[in-house]
């Protein structure tokens, strides 16, 4: 069975539309916490890192041109019963989720990580 996929833009990218210095992803860098606290979804998901500059051509091939925000995590199992969280994608038919709130509830939900603390 295909594990689930997440992409992560890498930490320390250039931005040359913002001029000089580097940033961080903040929605990517909540997900690498989110792996940090709970380290057997390193070994559940397949984790790639992308740059920023588009095209991504990993996301491309999954989901298609139009669907290459980070963090995303496409979905290559059947999600079980939690379909409603996700998303499909028009040119591929793969299921997604993207942003690190939808990407922790739907981990929360398939996974069994626990809830973020309100």
């Amino acid at each position: 069975m295909a594990h689930d996929q997440l992409f992560l833009l890498r930490a320390d990218f250039a931005d040359p539309a913002l001029g000089p210095g580097t940033y961080h992803c903040t929605d990517c860098a909540r997900i690498e916490g989110l792996l940090s606290y709970f380290p057997r979804l390193r070994t559940q998901l397949t984790v790639t890192y992308v740059d920023l500059p588009r095209p991504r051509a990993g996301i491309v091939a999954l989901l298609g041109e139009a669907y290459q925000n980070c963090p995303v995590l496409v979905v290559l199992r059947a999600p079980g019963d939690h379909g409603e969280l996700l998303r499909e994608s028009a040119d591929t038919g793969k299921r997604y989720c993207t942003g690190a709130d939808a990407i922790t509830t739907y981990l929360q939900a398939a996974y069994g990580v626990s809830a973020a603390h309100p």
